[in-house]
């Protein structure tokens, strides 16, 4: 039986095993829901249902960020990685001078496209699974080294994602131009960030413990992302995934 990955690899050999099974196996690429959008399967009611929970995922987001650049260290061999965190942060949350909006607005944005006022998007209560998957995400951030919190992220397979679900947006859902900023951006934003995050598993990767730690939370990212969408379709229907 052959070694696992975190045994047999170390540095990039390993960060390229993580990513290639992150890209083959991550719930944005198997789940069932997003190929359904994708062909345009999906009823209208369960895509707005899944916007209206991903917000405030995505809201959530900047604060895992800020939690992970909590972790880096002033140590001077950190201080790219700190510079690529906080970039990461700050396109997250939005410039604070107002010049570029952040993710969140962008997919307030994308929400109206779809017919859901913001108004709306803010009043709807999370469903148990949406705020179990991010707790978890902000807990793993703010008890992990950065490096291995990095390694759980989903930006490589959400290019790929963007990717697949923006022409279906504007052709199946008939989402005006106007609103589909959020995913025009992340089909590149995306690509920086995926190769940031190489570098810092790369960087670290070097013993089997952290290596099996790093693996760990790309398996433990991937729970979390079905989660949050098996919350949605489950309420959609009529399963314990609404919130009373």
């Amino acid at each position: 039986m052959p070694e696992p990955p975190w045994v047999r690899y170390e540095g990039a050999r390993f960060r390229d095993e993580l990513t290639n099974y992150k890209m083959a196996n991550h719930p944005f690429k198997t789940h069932p829901f997003f190929g359904q959008v994708e062909r345009g399967d999906a009823p209208v009611s369960l895509v707005r249902s899944w916007v209206k929970q991903f917000y405030p995922w995505l809201a959530a987001v900047p604060v895992a960020m800020a939690e992970r650049f909590a972790n880096c260290s002033w140590d001077p061999q950190n201080d790219r990685y700190r510079r690529m965190i906080l970039d990461q942060l700050v396109e997250e949350a939005g410039d604070p001078k107002g010049k570029e909006p952040g993710h969140p607005e962008l997919w307030l944005r994308f929400c109206e496209g779809m017919g859901v006022p913001r108004s709306e998007v803010h009043a709807a209560p999370l469903f148990p699974n949406t705020m179990v998957a991010i707790d978890d995400f902000l807990y793993t951030n703010r008890v992990n080294p950065f490096y291995v919190s990095a390694a759980g992220s989903s930006e490589p397979p959400n290019v790929e994602l963007c990717a697949r679900l923006l022409p279906a947006f504007r052709s199946h859902y008939r989402v005006a131009e106007s609103h589909l900023e959020y995913y025009r951006l992340h089909v590149t934003a995306d690509v920086e960030h995926s190769q940031w995050i190489g570098e810092i598993v790369a960087g670290f990767a070097n013993t089997p413990e952290v290596r099996k730690q790093m693996w760990d939370q790309m398996l433990r990212g991937f729970s979390i992302h079905a989660m949050l969408v098996d919350g949605v379709v489950a309420a959609e229907n009529g399963g314990a995934g609404k919130a009373k």
